[in-house]
């Protein structure tokens, strides 16, 4: 089969098209003919700097699939050949300390498609069968695909971690990029917050967040966002701050919170080591919360709101699978709104 990857890690020019072995199926995996597959930032990461977690070579990503289910393996008992399938690509062993009591994320053998294991860039991926999610018939493969890693991220940042209450105020940081338009939505179609704010870098970019559902947007490269939040909110702050960026971002997400608020993070993108303000956090009494991915039963949540149209995924562009290059360079540019999605026939 064709799949996008990489025999060692360097500049995104180490990513080919490979011919490569079809994966075989165990007794409790299914296999899936991949129809579409969504871009996410630790495809670049992982030719770039993710030699450690790179388990064999050579290397494919993709952490977003769904497909068609091809093949079953002899216990599998939920799926048969010609299902409409999206995976869940964070990957726990249902049997540790953590998994038994429902935090499959805390799982002690955790795993990630497209990061520690082979993943979706490819015409075909072997899944874990409760590692699926049915898609309907009138649903699209690149709407589902569009969803797992950037809308569960978000899910499972507000609604478990974070607990956001309709009451409260909320700000996106970064707003207009895969996991931001998913929070954004997720705050004012599915938890009704007072107040939603986020940040952004255009004009353009602002206009399209007001009509996803932002209250207020602040363009970060005309003022601090830090500031404009404090005036916008009479001094007070805001309740809850959901940053996915990092890097120089990171203070200034603090100093947005009310006393007593939440500093909620689930991802890096700009820089995972900035600095930071440790009085804040203890003279505020600030909480400090973090969040990575969603377990199947999160998602699943997650796709009944996707399903009824009250979160619906913005995908920027759609490429064929051959074309990963210029979806790879789109992505690394940082200019686009939501996700992109490689397909195949």
């Amino acid at each position: 089969m064709k799949a996008v990857g990489f025999h060692e890690h360097g500049p995104l020019d180490n990513y080919e098209l490979l011919d490569v072995p079809t994966p075989e199926v165990d007794d409790e995996e299914v296999l899936v003919d991949v129809k579409a597959s969504a871009v996410n930032y630790m495809d670049l990461f992982a030719v770039r700097e993710l030699d450690n977690y790179v388990p064999q070579y050579p290397f494919w990503g993709g952490g977003d699939v769904a497909g068609v289910v091809t093949e079953v393996g002899d216990a599998v008992t939920a799926w048969e050949e010609g299902d409409r399938v999206v995976a869940v690509p964070f990957i726990s062993c249902g049997d540790c300390r953590f998994c038994v009591r429902g935090e499959e994320m805390l799982c002690e053998e955790f795993t990630m498609m497209g990061e520690m294991r082979r993943g979706g860039h490819a015409e075909y991926v072997a899944m874990p069968e409760r590692n699926l999610i049915p898609i309907p018939d009138d649903a699209d493969f690149e709407t589902a695909a569009a969803v797992p890693v950037a809308g569960g991220t978000a899910w499972r940042a507000l609604v478990p971690r974070a607990n956001v209450q309709s009451t409260e105020d909320v700000l996106v940081v970064g707003a207009t990029g895969g996991v931001g338009t998913y929070a954004v939505q997720i705050c004012k179609n599915v938890l009704n917050v007072d107040t939603l704010y986020a940040t952004t870098s255009s004009e353009d970019k602002a206009e399209f967040l007001r009509d996803l559902g932002a209250d207020h947007v602040v363009d970060y490269t005309e003022e601090r966002f830090d500031e404009a939040i404090w005036k916008l909110t009479d001094k007070q702050g805001v309740d809850v701050c959901y940053n996915n960026v990092g890097g120089d971002t990171w203070v200034q997400s603090m100093r947005t919170l009310r006393w007593g608020g939440r500093l909620v993070t689930s991802g890096a993108t700009v820089g995972p080591n900035p600095e930071t303000e440790i009085r804040q956090i203890f003279m505020r009494q600030l909480d400090v919360v973090g969040s990575s991915g969603a377990n199947s039963y999160e998602l699943a949540e997650l796709y009944d709101y996707v399903w009824s149209g009250d979160v619906e995924p913005v995908i920027d562009e759609t490429f064929p699978i051959e074309d990963y290059m210029t979806a790879f360079e789109r992505m690394d540019n940082r200019g686009l709104y939501g996700k992109i999605v490689l397909t195949q026939e």
